[in-house]
């Protein structure tokens, strides 16, 4: 039996494809869950008739729904690679890379984006500098900016 926190809500769904937040007590759509996530409000998904965990089947609803639109986050040989490796021993290690990665993107998403942010700053200010001298400003603040991200990573 999977562990839950306690203030996790529980979305149940139901064979008519309905989902009901049992904690808001109201009825919601994949769109509402997809905001849950943004907002960083956790919850599992079960199936109203047996209580399986259904979470993972319903997030990934919620991304083929956004690949679908054309937001297009995940490259066709991404999406290839990794049914490749469905089913192989490497599965699990590409999973907890997988995690770790993405884990390690958030933690730093902040420092790379101050980093972007300062060279762009320095880069706009010297704007009025001649156009040699512009495009070496822009050389050197975007090594700088390459050698900031590569040592976040």
């Amino acid at each position: 039996m999977l562990k839950h926190a306690e203030n996790q809500a529980v979305i149940r769904k139901y064979a008519n494809r309905r989902l009901y937040d049992t904690s808001a007590s109201r009825y919601v759509t994949i769109d509402d869950l997809s905001m849950m996530v943004k907002d960083n409000i956790d919850f599992r998904v079960v199936d109203a008739t047996n209580g399986q965990d259904i979470t993972r089947v319903t997030l990934i609803q919620i991304i083929l729904e956004n690949e679908s639109e054309g937001h297009g986050l995940l490259p066709i040989s991404v999406l290839r690679q990794l049914i490749q490796v469905y089913g192989d021993r490497m599965e699990p290690i590409v999973s907890r890379y997988l995690e770790r990665t993405m884990d390690a993107f958030f933690n730093h998403q902040g420092s790379a984006e101050d980093a972007l942010g300062a060279s762009l700053d320095n880069i706009l200010s010297s704007a009025n500098t001649p156009n040699d001298d512009h495009l070496r400003l822009i050389r050197t603040e975007f090594d700088q900016l390459k050698a900031k991200l590569d040592r976040l990573g």
